[in-house]
């Protein structure tokens, strides 16, 4: 499968069931796995049709890495996604340490920042990264996502 054959039929489906129910974790987590999929699905295509663009990561880990240090967005979903899969992060320092950072819930009137989120109090996936400050998960899908369409497009997938 190639990485935009992987964005079609496997992360595209899932982000309309989160984005048709925002407040459902698991549609939440099904689509920042694959979404963090996506990046490995792209460096083992560049290893093999464009071997310049990874020349320099050792593996899709390392190149995960790289992309997190060009993309704020993706460097919150890469440490969301980690943290899903290991439950608790004790090394480096990602902006995600544990799952339970990841939760389901109504947003207040001022609560969050304007033009952010879904409005009505609708229950709706967040992270929280510090003490009162939190980010919308479908915006961080968004966005990485845009972002490694971007690098689909550059690398020539």
């Amino acid at each position: 499968m190639t990485p935009r054959e992987f964005l079609q039929q496997i992360i595209l489906p899932n982000f309309d069931d989160f984005r048709n129910d925002c407040g459902n974790l698991r549609h939440a987590h099904n689509t920042i796995s694959t979404v963090d999929t996506l990046a490995a699905h792209l460096y083992v295509w560049a290893k093999a049709y464009n071997p310049g663009v990874v020349a320099a990561a050792k593996d899709d880990s390392h190149y995960r890495d790289e992309l997190a240090k060009r993309d704020n967005g993706f460097s919150l979903l890469r440490d969301i996604a980690k943290a899903q899969k290991h439950v608790h992060l004790t090394r480096h320092k990602p902006q995600v340490r544990r799952a339970d950072q990841i939760t389901s819930r109504a947003i207040g009137w001022g609560e969050g920042g304007f033009g952010e989120g879904r409005f009505g109090g609708v229950e709706q996936v967040v992270v929280d990264t510090a003490p009162g400050e939190f980010f919308y998960v479908e915006q961080i899908i968004e966005s990485s996502l845009a972002f490694l369409e971007t690098e689909m497009a550059a690398i020539g997938v």
